[in-house]
């Protein structure tokens, strides 16, 4: 019984973190649209690419946290020890000096509140985070935005291919395969899993291109490196941005 509770608790914490993996990976879209490089040029005093510079900040700051991460394992349990130890001194402090006052049971209320959400905020994270990424820290979102980074840098026009490979090849292969468990894997995900992938995609980029034959090639080809990368977020934004736009010149 605790064996089907644990698995069930881990297709639980599969699905959720594909579901985010996905809503995520899609926001990397806005700062190619031309409403927000109009916007965020109001705000510049120099000439420098809008979309460029927000992927550049991303990228610094994932990589900040994720070096921070690996030199100091499990800092949000330490954060979260260090936050409550001077609450609690707070909360002693207004107990000895207030006592029986409105602002003494005040205190102590904002004090159970931020407790119960520091709690849920902590267990949340543990759903979602994988053994991994608490040891090595949030290296797939890293490699992720290093991927979306060079893919804009050298085909400019054609980026939002390799997110949406991202969000939608990686993420419906996973979700089909962590529910549909009858089916035999191949590699990473199941048959079944590659094929609403391939079919999802090429629906997608036919939507966009209007091009049937590249929509159902580069999806072919799309699917099949998620199927042998070692670390998709790596691999499907650049890759796919690529043989795009190379392909799209030929079909």
């Amino acid at each position: 019984m605790m064996g089907k509770a644990i698995g069930k608790n881990s297709a639980k914490s599969e699905i959720l973190r594909k579901a985010m993996h996905m809503v995520l990976t899609l926001l990397l879209l806005i700062p190619l649209t031309p409403f927000y490089r109009t916007i965020f040029s109001y705000f510049q005093q120099f000439s420098i690419d809008p979309t460029l510079l927000t992927y550049s900040i991303l990228l610094f700051i994932f990589s900040l946290i994720n070096s921070i991460q690996i030199k100091l394992p499990h800092i949000e349990e330490t954060i979260a020890s260090i936050s409550r130890e001077h609450r609690k001194r707070f909360v002693d402090y207004i107990s000895e000096n207030f006592a029986n006052t409105s602002l003494s049971e005040f205190v102590k209320g904002i004090e159970k509140i931020i407790s119960k959400y520091e709690n849920q905020l902590l267990a949340f994270m543990n759903i979602i985070e994988r053994d991994y990424e608490k040891k090595y820290g949030y290296v797939s979102v890293t490699f992720a935005l290093i991927s979306v980074f060079l893919s804009y840098t050298l085909w400019k026009d054609f980026t939002y291919v390799g997110i949406l490979a991202l969000s939608i090849v990686d993420g419906l292969t996973s979700l089909i395969s962590t529910i549909d468990k009858r089916s035999k894997k191949i590699f990473k995900h199941t048959l079944f899993a590659y094929a609403v992938a391939i079919m999802a995609f090429s629906i997608l980029t036919y939507l966009i291109t209007h091009k049937p034959l590249l929509s159902i090639v580069i999806s072919i080809v799309t699917v099949i490196i998620e199927m042998i990368s070692p670390e998709d977020n790596l691999t499907l934004p650049l890759l796919t941005t690529t043989l795009f736009s190379i392909l799209n010149n030929m079909m």
